[in-house]
C-alpha cells in the first residue's frame, strides 16, 4: 500500500470548484494476456491503452489472483481470498455464496467519503441474495451482469438473461431492470457507451468512482465480421482475429472514456487505472509470453496482470515501475 501511495504522490488542487478527492476510473479487462497490448510487442491494435500507459506509469510487477472472482473480491475488499472465502476460486451461477455482508466494499467506502459511484460490466462477487448485488454494496447504479460470463450478443448465461440495470428511484426505492431490450447489441459497446454517458452527466462538484469491468476478452470468442475487418484485416487466422478484435474494441472504448473525461474537464483531477484480472486462458488465443503459465495457475503468466496508472496528478510519468504491487493494495491506497 505504501508503495502505491508513494507512486501516486498526488498533488492537492487549489481550484475550489474541483472536488478535493480525485475522480477514480478503474478499468478491468477479463482474461487478457500479459503480451496482448502493443506496448509489449503484440500485433493486436491497442493504441489507446499504449498511449495511456506510456503517458502514465506502467506497473511491471502488479500481481492479481489466478482467476476472475478472487481478483475482483480482493479489489473490492483489500483483503486476500483466504480472508473472504474466495480462496476456492470462481463462483458458479447457483452458488449460495458471495462477499460477506459485513465487508465494507470499495464503492461503499468511497460513497461514505462523498463519491458518486457507478459499476459497469461484470460483477462476479456473488448474487446469492439481493443484499449481495452491486447496487446494495455501495454503487449508486449498476449496469451489467452479475455472473462471470455471457454471450456478447444475447447476454444470456446458461440460457437465462443476465443483463440488468440497477439503481434507486427518486423515492429511494431499489429498482432491478432486466434489460431484455438489448438483444443483439454487443456488450463491450454497451459498457463503453454507458460509461461515457455517466461521465457526461456527472455532477462535477462531487468526485466520481467509475468501475468499468469489461468482459472482454473472456470467452465466448465473439466479434462481428465488420469489426474483424476494421481492427484485424492484417491478420490471417479467423480465431486469432476474433480474439484480437475483442481486445481492440475494448481499447477503442477505453479511448472514448479517456476522451470524454478530457472533454468534461475532469481528467486533470482523475486517476485512471487499467489492469487485467488474470492472465490469458490456455484455450484462448491470447499470449502471456514471455511468462510461463496462464489463467488458473500460480505461475507468472496467470497472476501478473497488464497494469498501468494514468493521471495528471502523478508526480512522475512516462516510466515503468518495477516495485511489487498487488490488487489488494488499491483499497488502502484510495482510502487515503
Amino acid at each position: 500500500m505504501k508503495l502505491l501511495w508513494l507512486l501516486l504522490g498526488l498533488h492537492a488542487l487549489s481550484n475550489s470548484s474541483t472536488p478535493k478527492q480525485p475522480n477514480i476510473v478503474f478499468i478491468v479487462a477479463d482474461d487478457m494476456g500479459y503480451q496482448d497490448v502493443g506496448f509489449r510487442g503484440s500485433n493486436i491494435r491497442t493504441p489507446n491503452i499504449d498511449r495511456l500507459a506510456r503517458e502514465g506509469v506502467i506497473l511491471e510487477n502488479h500481481y492479481v489472483m489466478s482467476v476472475c472472482a478472487p481478483t475482483r473480491a480482493s479489489l473490492m475488499t483489500g483483503r486476500y481470498p483466504i480472508r473472504t472465502g474466495f480462496w476456492k476460486g470462481n463462483l458458479n451461477s447457483v452458488e449460495k455464496f458471495g462477499l460477506g455482508l459485513k465487508e465494507i466494499l470499495l464503492p461503499e467506502m468511497l460513497k461514505r467519503n462523498g463519491y458518486i459511484t457507478h459499476g459497469v460490466g461484470k460483477w462476479h462477487c456473488g448474487a446469492y441474495s439481493w443484499d449481495h448485488t452491486p447496487a446494495k454494496r455501495g454503487f449508486h447504479t449498476f449496469f451489467g451482469l452479475f455472473q462471470g460470463a455471457q454471450d456478447y450478443y444475447s447476454h444470456r448465461h446458461q440460457d437465462w438473461l443476465d443483463f440488468r440495470e440497477d439503481y434507486y428511484d427518486a423515492h429511494g426505492h431499489f429498482v432491478d431492470d432486466i434489460r431484455d431490450d438489448l438483444d443483439d447489441r454487443y456488450n463491450t459497446y454497451l459498457f463503453t457507451n454507458r460509461s461515457v454517458e455517466l461521465i457526461r452527466n456527472h455532477d462535477k462538484t462531487r468526485p466520481l468512482f467509475l468501475y468499468l469491468a469489461y468482459t472482454a476478452p473472456h470467452g465466448p470468442d465473439q466479434a462481428s465480421v465488420e469489426d474483424m475487418e476494421t481492427f484485424t484485416s492484417d491478420l490471417n487466422q479467423n480465431y486469432t482475429r476474433r480474439y484480437a478484435t475483442m481486445v481492440s474494441i475494448m481499447d477503442e472504448g477505453i479511448g472514448m472514456v479517456a476522451n470524454k473525461l478530457k472533454e468534461q474537464g475532469m481528467m486533470n483531477n482523475t486517476i485512471l487505472v487499467f489492469t487485467s484480472d488474470n492472465g490469458a486462458r490456455f484455450s484462448s488465443h491470447g499470449s502471456n509470453y514471455p511468462l510461463r503459465g496462464g489463467k488458473g495457475t500460480v505461475l507468472e503468466g496467470g497472476v501478473r496482470g497488464v497494469t498501468f496508472v494514468n493521471s495528471p496528478l502523478l508526480q512522475k510519468t512516462g516510466y515503468t515501475n518495477t516495485n511489487l504491487h498487488h490488487v489488494t493494495d488499491w483499497y488502502a491506497t484510495f482510502q487515503k
